[in-house]
């Protein structure tokens, strides 16, 4: 009905036009005389719906009319008038047609199309109430700063006009480079971020309180939006930001803020994925993911399953975990096969079955215990899951004839100080040493740092501290770690695996992703009680409580050892650890396998060390200095 409408319109607009210019010049009364002008008008008419419906003028929206939109009406008019004119000409010589009829017609038409529509665009957007009225209806409202004079900026403020509630007013916008003198959708700017504070006391003197600050510059770094989340919080004041088109910030017609999170504020410059690379590990072939119940394994299921494998077969010793991450990828891709299967990778029956039966032949190791301080105190479980688990798993993609095997691995197993690190390191050996002997199936290890929010992790406990009033507990101020997010690091998984898988040369070597900088645990807990709302050591404490067992003040992501071919530009470096001898590695691993069998712990640690040397337990007196050496604190 809007459209037949709008098509009506703009006729009698082109009609009304053309009548207009022969009063304009003729006069009323010898405008209604003219011979014909009733056939004339009509002939008009026809002309312009041809060149309406030619240029596509019903097609565009009156709420959203911009630049585009009214240089569409220009030619529309422009062809209407010139073909009718040279019609008028060629049928009639130009009876009864004065000259500057044409003129005023092309004038009078793209005024009347053109002022229409504005017209209702701003009436959607109350830009043409009385000012007196505009103020008492925002009085209940939200007043929000903008920081950014950018697009993003005046789409915001549109689309705040254009929302039927007007929930909330922007009234005003920061902007380090742009002169306070400028104004956009008459919203002023009011100065830079460093005058956030004086800005913000102004307002609420003059009784408008800022609730919330809005970040609208297209890809603020991470030092500025830490900046910007720590002026807001001292002063009372909501963080978020303009999401990218990619993140889906376009809602309901209109931007929608996100609160700044703590994948934000460690972000770094985004690595573009070899999209075709990872297609073609993945797309047609049948995919086995293990620990995929667990925060890694569950999200490269995600990101798999969209790839377009012709099987993805999903397996976890956790049955919980399984159950839910099976009915979503089930209901998000309902064509694809999916085999799920409850299994320990310890169980080496088990697995062998599980591959017979699937014949996978890409394969995602991700099962492990992760925990440092539960696999201290339970040694045997680590040594059972970690290094024998991937044993398991890996022997039976090679024997099944699996083209490709990756294995998800830790920051924890360079120059390790505990069992869990030591474990990975000694299961990163055993696919190394495959890798280098077997010819159908290539054996990749991918190595990084922790994830934001995995099960377990810092991030959680943190967030159920804080909700809780405090304090936020860190082992120690000196602590850092390598972080990134979850879906972040996946990506990188599978590209660096796609790219890797290539190079034949890299037989042996590890893939370490680009984790940037390490973070500061201390900073992470006062950044994530600053996007809470609290100000830190102030609302909430944040208390040391002493490194735990097996805890390293500094992670490394690389040994001294380890020869480095330099970052790609695909986000990781390739590395090459020492390689153990084959036989070497098989007559421990059973050694190991025996041990455990007898629960003989000692003996089972004493003969990971043949395989892991670099592993040193540390000493309840012991932490890292600011080189990461070891030193004893008596």
């Amino acid at each position: 009905m809007k459209r037949y409408l709008s098509i009506a319109h703009d006729l009698i607009v082109a009609g009304s036009a053309f009548l207009l210019s022969y009063v304009t010049v003729l006069g009323i009364d010898l405008a209604l005389e003219t011979p014909g002008i009733a056939e004339k008008t009509g002939a008009f008419i026809a002309v312009c719906a041809f060149f309406f419906f030619f240029f596509s003028m019903h097609r565009g929206s009156w709420r959203y009319v911009s630049i585009p939109d009214l240089t569409t009406i220009i030619k529309a008019t422009a062809f209407s008038v010139l073909v009718y004119t040279v019609g008028a000409f060629l049928m009639t010589r130009g009876s009864n047609v004065p000259r500057s009829v044409p003129v005023l017609t092309t004038l009078y038409m793209i005024a009347g199309l053109s002022a229409s529509r504005l017209a209702y665009r701003l009436l959607l957007e109350r830009s043409l109430g009385f000012p007196i009225l505009s103020q008492q209806r925002l009085k209940k409202k939200r007043y929000v700063l903008l920081y950014g004079l950018t697009d993003a900026a005046e789409s915001f403020i549109r689309s705040t006009r254009r929302d039927v509630n007007r929930e909330t007013a922007v009234i005003g916008i920061l902007d380090d480079g742009a002169n306070s003198t400028r104004m956009v959708q008459g919203v002023k700017v009011l100065g830079s971020l460093s005058e956030l504070e004086p800005i913000v006391a102004k307002l609420q003197r003059n009784g408008t309180k800022v609730s919330e600050l809005i970040v609208t510059e297209a890809a603020p770094s991470r030092e500025q939006l830490g900046e910007i989340v720590e002026l807001a919080t001292r002063l009372g004041i909501k963080a978020s930001r303009i999401p990218s088109v990619t993140e889906t910030a376009l809602i309901t017609g209109r931007l929608e803020p996100k609160p700044i999170d703590l994948g934000d504020l460690l972000g770094r410059p985004e690595v573009k994925t070899d999209l075709e690379g990872v297609a073609g590990l993945i797309n047609g072939k049948v995919v086995l993911a293990t620990g995929a119940g667990g925060s890694i394994g569950s999200e490269l299921c995600r990101q798999i399953a969209m790839f377009g494998p012709s099987e993805l077969a999903i397996t976890d010793s956790s049955e919980f975990h399984l159950y839910l991450l099976d009915l979503e990828l089930r209901e998000r891709h309902p064509n694809l096969r999916i085999v799920t299967r409850i299994v320990d990778v310890r169980d080496g029956r088990r697995v062998s079955h599980l591959f017979e039966d699937v014949k996978p032949e890409v394969v995602f190791h991700a099962a492990a215990l992760k925990h440092v301080p539960l696999v201290e105190s339970n040694p045997l479980e680590g040594i059972k899951t970690n290094l024998l688990g991937t044993r398991n798993v890996a022997n039976a993609a090679m024997e099944n004839g699996a083209s490709t095997f990756v294995m998800i691995s830790t920051d924890k197993a360079v120059n390790p100080t505990n069992i869990m690190g030591a474990t990975k390191r000694a299961a990163e050996a055993y696919c190394q040493a495959l890798d280098v002997v077997t010819k159908k199936t290539r054996f990749k290890t991918v190595r990084f740092g922790n994830v934001l929010g995995s099960n377990g992790s810092v991030v959680p406990r943190f967030q159920e501290q804080i909700a809780n009033g405090g304090p936020v507990t860190v082992t120690h101020p000196n602590m850092v770690r390598f972080f990134m997010t979850i879906p972040e690091a996946v990506r990188l998984v599978l590209h660096a695996s796609a790219r890797a898988l290539r190079q034949q040369s890299d037989r042996g070597k590890i893939m370490v992703l680009d984790m940037g900088e390490p973070v500061r645990i201390a900073d992470l807990a006062e950044r994530m009680i600053q996007l809470a709302g609290f100000r830190p050591h102030t609302d909430i404490e944040i208390a040391f409580t002493g490194l735990r067992p097996g805890e390293k003040l500094y992670e490394e992501l690389f040994d001294t050892s380890e020869a480095q071919d330099g970052l790609t530009e695909e986000g990781y470096v390739i590395a090459s650890p020492r390689i153990i001898d084959s036989a070497l590695l098989h007559r421990t691993l059973s050694g190991i396998e025996t041990a455990v069998g007898k629960e003989n712990s000692v003996r089972a640690i004493e003969l990971l060390l043949h395989i892991v040397p670099e592993y040193r337990p540390m000493q309840p007196n012991e932490v890292q200095d600011a080189g990461g050496v070891v030193v004893d604190q008596a």
